[in-house]
């Protein structure tokens, strides 16, 4: 890490190098509504088997607020006192962007012991065997995994127009990966890895350059660290695990309509005219 990384990075807690070598990171801004949710959600995760306590030595959450204006540090902090089942630690990133907070935890937790990545965001719940299920293929000799993504139940908006889309969007990925299967390996596609599902080992996340640190409206910083591993072992070495199942808010959906949706995950950033905060 690098010394402005040092210098915007408040350690609330923290956890020594012989501690978990899983690390799940949270990027988070502005997340006082749900983040405590996703915290329960993920001490809820079933990893506890004795090659994940003996080999692994367990897992610890990392939230990453990314400057917030609201309550969230304060309800992380809050969380962290009441003596959660896996360590929970704070940190802070003062530069804006989803990218820079996801590089600064993931680059944080590698400096503290951590050999597996894994992500999620603030605004999602991972089923209890997300994690478990998530990273397995890292040890079958994968190096990015991404899993499934569907829309929470739990926010008085439908779930089944977001996750028919989410099947759509699955066949646009198959006729990519026919479209550029010839191409160079960093240009060929088959399916996205997303931020809030996804994990990667320690040593290819520093290899490739990690992260891009860039706000969420200027690049998709998930999509350039899927474009720098694949340069590195080609396709073959990204993996998606459909067992790795997170659900998701539709906030985004919510303020910016259906089309404004569709645009945004389409790389139209701006193309909604709302802000680009809601992650």
């Amino acid at each position: 890490m690098s010394d402005e990384h040092l210098s915007t990075t408040d350690r609330s807690e923290s956890v020594d190098a012989a501690g978990p070598a899983v690390a799940v990171i949270v990027p988070a801004y502005n997340e006082e509504h749900l983040i405590v949710d996703t915290l329960h959600a993920l001490q809820e995760q079933d990893f506890d088997s004795p090659l994940q306590r003996a080999v692994l030595g367990g897992c610890r959450i990392v939230v990453v607020d990314n400057d917030s204006t609201d309550r969230t540090p304060e309800l992380v902090r809050e969380f962290i006192e009441s003596g959660p089942r896996y360590p929970t630690e704070l940190i802070h990133e003062s530069d804006k962007g989803t990218g820079c907070a996801a590089d600064t935890g993931a680059r944080y937790s590698i400096d503290s012991g951590a050999t597996v990545i894994a992500r999620t965001d603030a605004d999602s719940r991972p089923a209890s065997c997300w994690l478990a299920n998530l990273i397995a293929p890292l040890f079958a000799g994968k190096r990015l995994v991404g899993g499934r993504v569907k829309a929470r139940p739990d926010e008085g908006v439908s779930p089944i127009l977001f996750n028919a889309v989410g099947r759509l969007w699955r066949v646009g990925h198959g006729i990519e990966y026919l479209r550029t299967l010839r191409g160079p390996a960093a240009a060929r596609r088959s399916y996205a890895v997303v931020g809030n599902n996804m994990a990667i080992d320690a040593e290819m996340y520093l290899e490739s350059g990690g992260f891009p640190r860039t706000r969420v409206d200027d690049a998709d910083e998930d999509a350039v660290l899927q474009a720098r591993v694949r340069a590195l072992v080609g396709p073959k070495g990204i993996g998606l695990q459909k067992d790795a199942l997170v659900y998701t808010s539709q906030r985004r959906r919510q303020a910016f309509g259906l089309r404004g949706t569709v645009e945004w995950y389409s790389g139209e950033r701006t193309a909604s005219g709302r802000a680009a905060d809601i992650r």
